[in-house]
């Protein structure tokens, strides 16, 4: 009998081991200066305890003896796999340079780069249309916040 291939196991371990970081990470926090001085840890830490207890469910309810086929399909790919990882890696390093870069160069900028680096990956090389939709949407959401909602938001970095 051909078994389906169950990623819960696998994917409760991840999730455990991710749950019991944040929760020792999230204990690590500053205390709040006035007041009770755990109030800033108490959602922090009750999401690493609902991590911790999700992933051991999941864990418990997976079908352990089909893990080492869900292991080893993680490393024989398919093409269109492959091109699924390489959209998701591209798009994370991304976000982690629109992260970096969100400072220095001020919210107009870098949302443009970010929006016009998903829009090429995503969108192909339509360049006008990618343009006008990174340009129309950075300064739009810029002056919404800014102005509509009286939220400000780092500008141009020359102005």
């Amino acid at each position: 009998m051909d078994k389906k291939i169950d990623f819960n196991a696998v994917t409760g371990i991840v999730v455990t081991l991710f749950g019991i970081i944040y929760l020792i990470v999230s204990t690590m926090l500053p205390r709040a200066a006035i007041g009770n001085a755990m109030d800033p840890l108490y959602f922090p830490i009750g999401l690493g305890v609902l991590l911790i207890v999700v992933g051991l469910l999941l864990f418990m309810k997976s079908d352990k003896s089909v893990m080492k086929l869900a292991i080893a399909s993680m490393f024989v790919r398919s093409d269109k796999d492959r091109e699924v990882s390489r959209m998701v890696s591209l798009t994370c390093l991304s976000a982690i340079m629109y992260g970096i870069l969100f400072e220095h160069l001020g919210f107009i900028i870098s949302t443009f780069a970010f929006m016009m680096s998903i829009l090429f990956l995503t969108n192909g090389k339509k360049v006008l249309v990618n343009t006008l939709v990174a340009g129309i949407f950075s300064v739009g959401i810029f002056a919404l916040f800014n102005y509509a909602l009286g939220i400000p938001l780092p500008g141009l970095p020359f102005l």
